[in-house]
């Protein structure tokens, strides 16, 4: 039941070649039709990674995040992230930036002191006066992505614009005096530190009579994992894919424990450092809050899990999971796993490539048909295809000792 992929592949186990980004069109399913889907480069797609698009609710889990190393050179050594409390009830504490061009713009110009521990309010300097706006790299359902440099500190950033529509959505979160643009809120709440190294973070926001505008990190060198994975003639091995995913599940993990459910986990919401193999979550114009009573009805998001065709309802955390085993069976198969909606309500899996036994589980306990079966996100990361020697001692103890308070 493979699907194939158009580009000629030539499998070589032991080489991962750098190359091009790509995009896959999002894909809105059908309740009645799951239409095969090969990875594949769209026709009219951009050349660069888009860092943003939009829709967003939440309740915490908790845990801890981690380094990660493999001997496959995929991963650079000391990538870590550190324990992740869980939101508090009354402290909203993103990280002072390192960077933000309105930070040095208030001290030229603007005696008001900036407030760097909260980001809560929108820059009030003009936009232009802080960011030149380069070429398009990104459009989505929600806003486009442009490359932008910072006046003041000559950095690289991605600049995100959102036009205001009437079905925009406002969320409160703590530490904040009134509700915010959604996708705003949801990038606070994961810019409280510790940071996660696997999440392409918020720097700083504006908010203009028509539009919001979001500054973003802008990895360099840095291609989406789809095209990464696409325009590869050899196959990613199961030891190139288990460093990778690694990192995917951390930033996954992290999210959840920050409360927000990213709902769009896809290979082309990764973006891959190709210096130092590092990867990064992007995108959160699909994002809500973590919810215990779960969502009911339209599914904004590229990934619908089996429960959402059956009952229309699914749940964060088993969501993210089956997201995260289709990632991790298209990267070792290049293909989707389902060939059809049929498959996935049985959840009928076969693999077209050899692959260990501990890596079959693994997918098997991602993409079990009833969610409440299906491995949690702390169970992939101490699931034994994980633990093969390939992630560092150190990266082990952090990823999997969290607990579901979020405490050690």
């Amino acid at each position: 039941m493979a699907l194939q992929d158009p580009t000629d592949y030539l499998p070589d186990p032991n080489v991962l070649e750098p190359m091009a980004l790509q995009d896959l069109s999002d894909h809105q399913p059908d309740p009645n039709v799951l239409e095969p889907m090969a990875l594949q480069e769209p026709a009219d797609s951009p050349e660069h990674p888009q860092f943003g698009s939009s829709d967003p609710d939440r309740d915490p889990d908790a845990s801890k995040k981690t380094a990660v190393v493999g001997p496959s050179v995929l991963v650079p050594a000391g990538l870590q992230d550190p324990a992740d409390p869980l939101p508090g009830p009354s402290a909203l504490d993103p990280v002072a930036p390192k960077f933000p061009g309105a930070s040095k713009h208030r001290r030229i110009g603007d005696q008001t002191r900036f407030r760097a521990a909260c980001f809560t309010d929108p820059t009030p300097v003009p936009f232009d006066e802080i960011y030149e706006v380069g070429e398009e790299i990104g459009e989505g359902g929600f806003g486009t992505v442009y490359e932008g440099i910072s006046k003041f500190l000559h950095e690289q950033v991605a600049i995100k614009f959102i036009p205001k529509c009437e079905t925009d959505w406002y969320i409160e979160i703590p530490g904040c005096s009134k509700p915010l643009f959604a996708e705003v809120a949801v990038n606070l709440l994961l810019k409280r530190p510790p940071l996660s190294p696997y999440i392409v973070h918020m720097l700083e926001w504006f908010e203009e009579e028509d539009r919001y505008i979001l500054i973003l990190e802008y990895p360099q060198p840095c291609k989406d994992l789809l095209k990464f994975m696409v325009n590869n003639v050899q196959r990613v091995n199961e030891s190139q894919t288990r460093s990778l995913m690694y990192q995917a599940v951390l930033g996954a993990k992290h999210c959840l424990d920050r409360g927000v459910f990213h709902r769009d986990i896809k290979l082309n919401n990764f973006v891959i450092n190709t210096t130092t193999n590092q990867i990064k979550l992007i995108d959160f114009g699909c994002s809500d809050l973590v919810k215990t009573s779960g969502y009911l009805g339209d599914f904004t998001g590229g990934v619908c899990p089996p429960e959402y065709y059956r009952d229309l309802k699914y749940e964060a955390g088993p969501t993210t999971v089956w997201s995260l085993g289709i990632m991790m069976y298209t990267m070792v198969c290049r293909c989707q796993p389902f060939n059809s909606l049929e498959d996935t309500m049985h959840s009928s899996l076969s693999f077209n490539v050899r692959v260990s036994t501990e890596f079959q589980d693994l997918i098997s306990r991602c993409l079990t048909y009833q969610p409440t079966e299906r491995a949690t996100v702390e169970e992939i990361l101490q699931h034994e295809w994980f633990q093969q020697g390939h992630i560092s001692e150190g990266a082990q103890d952090q990823g999997v000792t969290g607990s579901s308070d979020g405490q050690e």
